[in-house]
């Protein structure tokens, strides 16, 4: 007999059966510090982690509800024909005419690039692949919000050489993920895998890089990004994650329409079968069976019966029968003193109906998507009601993006960068950003302004 105070707990797979002596309680384990809940995106809609996910000796901040959210959306790239295109334009919006050195002054109280060059700094640029970091660096900042940077230090530093930064490489979102801050609140490491596969080539911890000491590791890592609201020591979410439900329902219209073109090619169609008319072949098929001395049942009966309508259901269905067409005897009905048969009445579905509702569907989630994207209609060359924008308005969108969407992408999908610059080329002021021309409405453009109208 259990105590007052006695409580017995019996666990089976996921139940788990709480006894007391005030009675029996039954719970279902969702979840824990080791096994995340079912993925539903938007993740962290209630609140936010409050522990680790372990993954062998690990403890990582889980990236969404499942530490898979890179993979989810990429997930929901690959099935949508819109997105990844508007990202992309994204992408090469920013950066314009590619990576340049710059510095700013200031001229008549007003703030201006110089674009300048340097050939010691651009020696150790050209020294690795850095236009192709950059690229990944903008389709990944443009997808998630941010990115993950991986920073070698020379390896003659090991003998008493001078260290610098030899090179930056850039590490997927996919398989980077934060350590769990340490009692201080700080996130000391990244640690990067293969999630999906974790043991076949393990995890490897890599110290986050300081810039206020950017050679005391061979290699360090960093994560750039943009702030999502109250998710301080977590990830940023994607910056189309508040769309994602539009998404979703723009890539299962294609979907939706190909199924009902496979499946519904064919009107539908009511068909009535008069009971004499079964009687009437129950009555034949069972003097064949008598004819070949075999025994006849009401099983063989059905058989026949469900046999026929499969042929009629061949016959009615597919967009590759065009012609068509059915035959059923008619039998003298003598009660009624008629004719009686097979009657076959198409059904309207109203499919023109259904088909313009799911255009309308589509063409709302198009506009709902790249407003969603942050992209504006002209430069994405996509409008509600389906018309082209013009010149003047694609020329004033493109001015407008670069004023407001150009300087805060920009500094984080480079920051990386520049810290590197600066360790290695201490007292510089020049910076790494984009050349962006300003299109102007004049026919003809001084060379020599070129640099004066670069942003």
């Amino acid at each position: 007999m259990a105590e007052d105070n006695d409580v017995q707990i019996l666990k089976a797979e996921n139940k788990v059966l709480t006894v007391t002596k005030a009675g029996c309680y039954l719970f279902d384990v969702v979840g824990s510090s080791q096994v995340a809940q079912t993925s539903v995106l938007p993740f962290y809609s209630n609140a936010r982690q409050l522990l680790p996910t372990r993954i062998g000796d690990f403890q990582i901040v889980a990236h969404g509800t499942e530490n898979n959210y890179p993979d989810e959306i990429r997930t929901i790239l690959d099935e949508n024909n819109l997105t990844p295109e508007v990202l992309n334009k994204q992408a090469q919006l920013l950066y314009g005419q590619g990576p340049a050195l710059y510095r700013v002054k200031f001229d008549n109280g007003r703030r201006e690039k110089y674009w300048d060059e340097d050939a010691a700094i651009q020696a150790w640029l050209d020294s690795w692949d850095y236009e192709d970091y950059l690229l990944k660096a903008c389709i990944e900042f443009r997808t998630l919000n941010g990115h993950f940077t991986k920073f070698y230090r020379n390896r003659g530093a090991r003998i008493g050489g001078k260290a610098v930064v030899a090179k930056l490489e850039h590490v997927s979102g996919m398989f980077s993920r934060l350590e769990w801050p340490d009692d201080n609140n700080q996130i000391r490491n990244i640690i990067v895998g293969d999630y999906r596969q974790p043991w076949k080539n393990g995890l490897r911890r890599y110290p986050v890089f300081d810039p206020e000491s950017p050679f005391a590791s061979p290699v360090a890592m960093r994560y750039s990004n943009l702030y999502s609201f109250a998710l301080d020591l977590e990830y940023s979410r994607s910056p189309f994650h508040g769309t994602i439900s539009w998404i979703k329902l723009g890539s299962s219209i294609p979907k939706l329409l190909t199924n009902f073109n496979d499946n519904s090619m064919a009107i539908k169609y009511h068909i009535q079968v008069p009971a004499l008319y079964w009687a009437s072949m129950k009555m034949k098929l069972e003097e064949e069976y008598v004819a070949q001395n075999l025994p006849f049942t009401e099983k063989i009966f059905e058989k026949f019966k469900d046999d026929t309508f499969k042929t009629v259901s061949l016959a009615l269905s597919g967009g590759d029968k065009v012609g068509k067409y059915i035959t059923t005897d008619s039998l003298y009905d003598e009660v009624g003193n008629q004719y009686v048969g097979w009657k076959i009445d198409p059904m309207d579905q109203k499919v023109k109906d259904f088909i313009d509702a799911q255009i309308n569907i589509s063409n709302q989630s198009l506009f709902m998507i790249t407003s969603g994207l942050g992209l504006h209609p002209a430069l994405s060359n996509l409008s509600k009601d389906g018309n082209l924008p013009s010149g003047s308005e694609q020329l004033y969108a493109f001015k407008l993006y670069l004023a407001t969407g150009v300087d805060i992408p920009e500094s984080i999908v480079v920051k990386d960068i520049n810290m590197a610059i600066r360790a290695n080329f201490p007292g510089t002021d020049l910076r790494l950003g984009f050349y962006h021309d300003i299109v102007m409405t004049e026919e003809k453009t001084n060379p020599k302004d070129r640099l004066k109208n670069a942003v």
